[in-house]
């Protein structure tokens, strides 16, 4: 029997998305249709129109329990990003955006939201966030919102600046995972433009990312990285490059007409 993974009980389950569906609505401007791409072995770009989501984790009464974190997320890094998040410059080159009128407590819930729907799904996007002994921790925070959110998650957030020939490109959302900063472990999700590092570890961010952490000051700062120079664009690439080889020998594969099949089955 399927049980809800927030509240563990039997009911009518949902399309839960994890990754808000703004996020990849965006990817719909111009009339296209976003693909899921992933290198995977046998694995070929998919059309997705309203997103990732998972219909095995979420009943329709728990569902609602994330509406304000995911609304609160998606005004904030979305839609009113540019408004929240003014440019810090320094020798007349933007180096991070700043803003003080943020919810921070809020806006790390639906970080911790998001990681946490990602770690309980069973969707192949989703497949390299495992939580362990951190997913319980994240549930009940959930579940006690009026609480303060636990020390063992934090986040830092950069922001992309952009060459105008890859906008497009840094629209897309690339499967998160888990990385190591000076030995914390943390993982990386992609909201369009924003890049979280979401930590789920005991121990605290050091050096200059302790002090950029979302929980760690009066207000929040998004350090900026170059898009066009980063790896994060490399690795897109790469991925599009082996997406498209699947499709193409899988292409191959099927275009061998029946009449050229001799009848023991070899390809002449």
């Amino acid at each position: 029997m399927l049980l809800c993974r927030l509240c563990g009980n039997a009911g009518k389950f949902v399309k839960a998305h994890i990754i808000p569906e703004a996020f990849f609505r965006v990817l719909r401007e111009g009339g296209a249709t976003p693909l899921l791409v992933t290198g995977t072995p046998n694995q070929f770009p998919k059309r997705s129109p309203i997103g990732v989501y998972d219909e095995g984790i979420l009943c329709d009464a728990c569902e609602p329990k994330f509406d304000r974190f995911d609304h609160y997320g998606v005004e904030t890094l979305l839609v009113r990003l540019d408004e929240l998040f003014q440019p810090i410059s320094h020798q007349g080159e933007i180096i991070a955006y700043q803003s003080a009128g943020v919810d921070q407590k809020l806006l790390m819930q639906f970080l911790l939201a998001t990681m946490w729907r990602a770690s309980v799904s069973t969707h192949l996007f989703y497949r390299r966030v495992n939580l362990g002994p951190f997913e319980a921790i994240a549930r009940r925070a959930i579940l006690e919102p009026e609480e303060p959110v636990p020390e063992s998650f934090n986040a830092v957030l950069s922001r992309w600046t952009i060459e105008e020939q890859h906008q497009q490109s840094a629209g897309g959302l690339m499967d998160p995972f888990r990385e190591r900063w000076d030995g914390v472990n943390a993982y990386r999700f992609y909201f369009g433009h924003v890049v979280a590092y979401i930590k789920a570890d005991r121990q605290n961010f050091v050096g200059p990312l302790r002090h950029l952490a979302l929980q760690n000051g009066p207000s929040v700062t998004m350090a900026t990285r170059s898009f066009d120079k980063s790896s994060d664009f490399a690795a897109m690439m790469h991925t599009a490059k082996r997406s498209h080889d699947n499709l193409t020998r899988a292409r191959a594969a099927r275009a061998i007409p029946e009449s050229r099949v001799p009848s023991d089955g070899k390809t002449p």
